[in-house]
């Protein structure tokens, strides 16, 4: 079930919190977030079924977005991640209307929520906005390209470490709220396969984890565990926003 969105008038000087905003300059900023709001994201909340409306974009402050895709069986993979690095929803900038996605919150937390009218109006001159934006959509685009890569070619626990290190990146903290049904979606395994994929990195002292929440302990042991596709993500990011 969707969870209800709250939404706050929000001063143009708060948005900086979300990564790409805080690269802009005061002029565009103000112009972008001026009937802006901010949201309250719940847990499992969706922002984007497929085939829906893509109505406004999303930046998170704070919390996790993920992109999944279901099939029609039911079965479902998360193909990309944003936390307070990105934003969701700027397909609409190159004529998108739809979501092909399901979109949903992995970790509760806080968004800026512009609509999809004002990000075109404002992202369709030449300037930093745009520039700012359409970088971060063909990096998102990479991430989902590495992640395909990633489901079909590595072994589940290396995916596993690697998607712990970039929920990590985005959470700002060692513990991950996150349960093992929400984990087996993000890694496209069974529900009971999970606990398997996590004591090996339990055993190794890299992480601890209880019912609802995994604790990162070592946090370099991690990186050794994870595939390149971590790493090869980083690299590009670095390289197309800096």
């Amino acid at each position: 079930m969707t969870a209800t969105a709250v939404f706050h008038h929000v001063p143009a000087a708060r948005p900086a919190a979300n990564q790409l905003l805080a690269r802009l300059p005061a002029d565009d900023l103000r112009a972008l977030t001026a009937s802006a709001a901010t949201v309250d994201l719940a847990f499992g909340q969706i922002l984007y079924e497929p085939h829906s409306p893509i109505d406004a974009a999303y930046f998170p402050a704070s919390g996790i977005i993920s992109s999944v895709v279901a099939t029609a069986g039911g079965a479902a993979i998360e193909v990309g991640a944003v936390g307070n690095d990105g934003a969701v929803g700027l397909g609409v900038l190159l004529g998108e209307q739809t979501s092909f996605l399901r979109v949903l919150v992995q970790v509760p937390g806080r968004a800026l929520r512009v609509s999809s009218q004002v990000l075109r109006e404002e992202a369709g001159r030449e300037g930093p906005l745009r520039r700012v934006l359409l970088r971060y959509h063909a990096l998102f685009f990479a991430q989902g390209a590495q992640s395909v890569a990633c489901n079909g070619l590595h072994p589940v626990a290396r995916r596993c470490a690697r998607w712990l290190l970039m929920t990590h990146d985005r959470v700002g903290s060692d513990v991950i709220p996150v349960t093992h049904e929400f984990l087996a979606v993000m890694l496209g395994v069974r529900r009971s396969s999970v606990t398997e994929v996590l004591q090996p990195l339990r055993a190794a002292g890299l992480i601890r984890y209880r019912r609802g929440k995994i604790a990162v302990l070592d946090r370099e042991g991690l990186e050794r565990c994870a595939c390149e596709c971590y790493q090869a993500i980083r690299d590009y990011s670095a390289r197309l926003l800096g």
